[in-house]
């Protein structure tokens, strides 16, 4: 479905709940990443209700196992359009049959893209409709198109303590021989209250206020980076925790809403 004001044009599909495309008028460049399984088949997924995986591949929840495939099964999943303007639209994800046989909580998870001038808000509501205080994980994965694979330069406004951005003076190339040392840039407790991805003459602010981590990847030689706002994150070595005791995972009480947002600027 596609929605536009006098600035964007945004394109969102009911799978996934993933915007396809956003361009600026006037502009037929792309800004998002359009997929490409010779590199990386995904767009911009949601990541829902673990972020990566668990060392050994299975949810531990209730001295029960359970089978999660990575960054579990909302970025696979169909949506439900639930109200829609000319620059606003609105989805919807309930608990089948099917999450519950890989996550045993119900739960509804909606997300909203509105455009404000040059800038999408996409905010997200989680509710618990269970009955039992239900854990998880909550990220975003947007890829963002480039001109040619070692274009990718990133400006941090605030100073941050991550050694890899302070030693570049808060601009960081990120290229291909950057990613074949640091495959995956991780940033705690982010400083800066957004990045910015210069492109040509556009930059590409993605917001990260709230937020515990953001990450940044791509895989060599393709033409795309994600800058992934976290809550959460995938297990760093071996462990076989219980998914309520997590670092970083969110235990949302009974009949209880959460919420959380980000957005996408282009100057």
């Amino acid at each position: 479905m596609k929605i536009e004001n006098e600035h964007l044009t945004l394109v969102v599909s009911a799978y996934a709940a993933e915007m396809h495309s956003l361009v600026v008028k006037g502009d037929s460049k792309e800004i998002l990443w359009q997929g490409d399984p010779a590199f990386w088949a995904g767009r911009n997924p949601i990541l829902f209700p673990i972020i990566g995986s668990t060392f050994d591949k299975k949810i531990h929840l209730f001295d029960r196992i359970f089978e999660m495939g990575n960054h579990g099964f909302a970025r696979h999943s169909e949506f439900e359009f639930t109200a829609a303007t000319s620059d606003s639209i609105s989805l919807r994800l309930k608990d089948s049959e099917a999450t519950m046989s890989q996550y045993p909580f119900h739960f509804e998870l909606d997300v909203k893209y509105t455009l404000i001038k040059n800038k999408v808000l996409i905010d997200y509501e989680i509710i618990n409709h269970d009955d039992k205080a239900m854990p998880f994980s909550f990220g975003l994965h947007p890829a963002f198109a480039l001109d040619d694979a070692d274009s990718a330069i990133v400006s941090f406004p605030c100073k941050e303590q991550n050694a890899t951005v302070a030693s570049n003076q808060h601009l960081v190339a990120m290229n291909d021989a950057f990613f074949a040392t640091t495959p995956t840039l991780l940033i705690e407790y982010p400083a800066s209250p957004y990045v910015e991805l210069v492109r040509g003459d556009k930059k590409i602010r993605v917001g990260c206020v709230g937020y515990r981590w953001l990450a940044f990847w791509k895989k060599p030689g393709a033409k795309y980076l994600c800058i992934e706002p976290w809550h959460g994150h995938t297990d760093h070595g071996e462990a076989t925790t219980d998914f309520y005791q997590r670092e970083g995972t969110i235990v949302l009480p009974p009949h209880k809403t959460y919420k959380t947002s980000y957005f996408i600027e282009i100057n």
